[in-house]
């Protein structure tokens, strides 16, 4: 893990000190080298934490049975084409990659109780709205998952409504950007929180406020409350920490979302 740049001025003044008698003062020259020095291997160290970090990330999505690697694999099935023997890595692929023919754009993968691997699964329609697989991308989709999986693996696939989520929000902001750019920023976020849901189907309470918080112009948020409702709720469910999408995927039930705008000055 990369050092901060105080760390890194300290330990190379304690090496210097123990080889030579340096002035105290502040404004020294060789604080000014030091400070160089340490900014430069600073940013050195960085770089390496990115790219161990981006490195990691690869190693796991190749790992060929991983949940992460079924996720990968939904996002890769292409309708209309033929998988084939890849004498590389001994796995099924597609000889062409037709992003016009990836029709699966929400996917999440988890194990049940059983040790079953559930599939929640769907597309965006024409109007870019998130939706269900049709009963022909369904039937290919399972066909495929059944092609690449693993000998001896459970599978469960659906592809169904979205989940409906109600939230209660009270936003605190700077009287100094526009209440309605703020308000637009929130909304803008509040969707793109909807559409991140990439991998394992949950809503965590603190993600969804963070990505409020993060908009130019809010100083502070709550979220008063949060509930969801699947197709199989009989009621809305309260969610208290974080909760997992029966469908994979949500929209919001607009007409019962709040959301209240208040100047910080009268917080």
């Amino acid at each position: 893990m990369a050092r901060t740049i105080t760390e890194i001025e300290t330990s190379i003044t304690q090496r210097l000190s123990a080889s030579f008698t340096l002035s105290t003062s502040a404004t020294a020259e060789w604080r000014m080298w030091t400070h160089c020095i340490a900014y430069c291997i600073h940013l050195f160290e960085l770089a390496l934490d990115q790219f161990k970090s981006d490195m990691d990330a690869d190693a796991e999505r190749e790992v060929a049975g991983s949940l992460t690697w079924y996720n990968e694999k939904c996002y890769e099935f292409q309708m209309g084409y033929e998988l084939v023997f890849s004498t590389v890595t001994g796995l099924l692929r597609y000889e062409t990659v037709d992003e016009q023919a990836r029709v699966v754009k929400v996917a999440s993968v988890d194990v049940a109780a059983d040790n079953t691997l559930f599939f929640r699964v769907a597309t965006i329609d024409a109007d870019g709205k998130i939706v269900p697989l049709n009963s022909n991308q369904l039937l290919n989709f399972k066909n495929y998952i059944d092609a690449i999986k693993f000998a001896g693996t459970k599978t469960q696939i659906i592809s169904t409504d979205a989940d409906l989520v109600r939230y209660s929000l009270k936003v605190w902001y700077n009287p100094a950007t526009p209440v309605d750019t703020v308000q637009a920023g929130i909304l803008d976020a509040l969707d793109a929180f909807r559409v991140a849901q990439r991998f394992g189907g949950i809503i965590y309470r603190h993600e969804m406020l963070g990505a409020v918080t993060a908009i130019n112009g809010v100083v502070t948020a709550k979220l008063v409350s949060l509930h969801r409702k699947g197709t199989e709720d009989a009621d809305w469910l309260e969610v208290d920490t974080a909760t997992r999408l029966h469908a994979g995927y949500f929209n919001y039930d607009d007409e019962n979302c709040g959301l209240e705008l208040i100047s910080i000055n009268d917080l």
